[in-house]
């Protein structure tokens, strides 16, 4: 099962579609290393958009020219997508966005569930000041709005509240081995996301599992933890198959 473009076909000189979306729009000039992590950013996310088809050839010229910029941070930009498994090598040279199978999603949520649940126990046992504050203010800042979030803005808040329990460990490692993971599991929620009930479930999760951090409860903490993970998987499974 994938979600693969059925209309995508490689070839070299295919230009990029110009999407209405704001992911392969132009970028303003800045310094190169922020220029380098723009341009993956906006890449990572037309493929979650799918502004950019699967299995068709990019082409470094044509990326550069439509963001605007040099071919440089284009480069490197496809070299970590590659290693994030959002891109892969074609056989002939050059690289396509890669289909999204079931079998990804269920090993980036094994992943997920082994490496958060230790996260969340080691937060709601430590409690450390400033990391749950930093979750409180999470919550604080988008309670009440999460219904009026489009689907590109309800995936920052859910990579935002687990991020902020990443972050809350004080062991970085956490953040490093989970970012490149959640850009596979992305592809899939930005379609499970525009349906408005599911995005509420999430958010309540979500609370529930703060409000097990603050009471100082590790192992109800890590059981709402791995039941929301259980869910996500579950929802975006079926997304991935009414898109085969």
């Amino acid at each position: 099962m994938s979600l693969r473009n059925p209309e995508a076909t490689p070839g070299f000189g295919m230009s990029l579609p110009r999407a209405g979306g704001p992911a392969m729009a132009e970028i303003p000039a800045r310094d190169s290393t922020t220029l380098a992590r723009t341009v993956r950013d906006r890449l990572r996310l037309a493929v979650a958009r799918d502004e950019l088809p699967t299995g068709v050839r990019l082409s470094q010229e044509q990326v550069a020219n439509q963001l605007g910029v040099s071919r440089m941070p284009v480069r490197a930009a496809i070299s970590e997508l590659v290693t994030e498994g959002l891109l892969e090598k074609l056989p002939g040279g050059g690289v396509a966005v890669r289909p999204l199978y079931l079998k990804d999603l269920q090993d980036v949520y094994e992943i997920r569930q082994a490496l958060e649940s230790q996260a969340v126990r080691h937060v709601a046992t430590h409690r450390p000041m400033e990391g749950v504050e930093q979750i409180r203010r999470v919550l604080e800042k988008h309670r009440g709005k999460v219904s009026g979030y489009d689907a590109e803005q309800l995936l920052e808040v859910d990579r935002e509240f687990h991020m902020s329990i990443l972050t809350a460990t004080g062991n970085s490692q956490f953040r490093k081995v989970v970012i490149p993971v959640w850009s596979v599991v992305e592809r899939a929620m930005f379609r499970m996301l525009n349906m408005p009930s599911v995005a509420a479930i999430a958010w309540d999760e979500h609370e529930m599992i703060a409000a097990a951090i603050f009471d100082g409860d590790p192992d109800l903490a890590e059981s709402r933890l791995r039941q929301h993970l259980e869910n996500g998987a579950a929802q975006l499974a079926k997304v991935i198959s009414l898109s085969d």
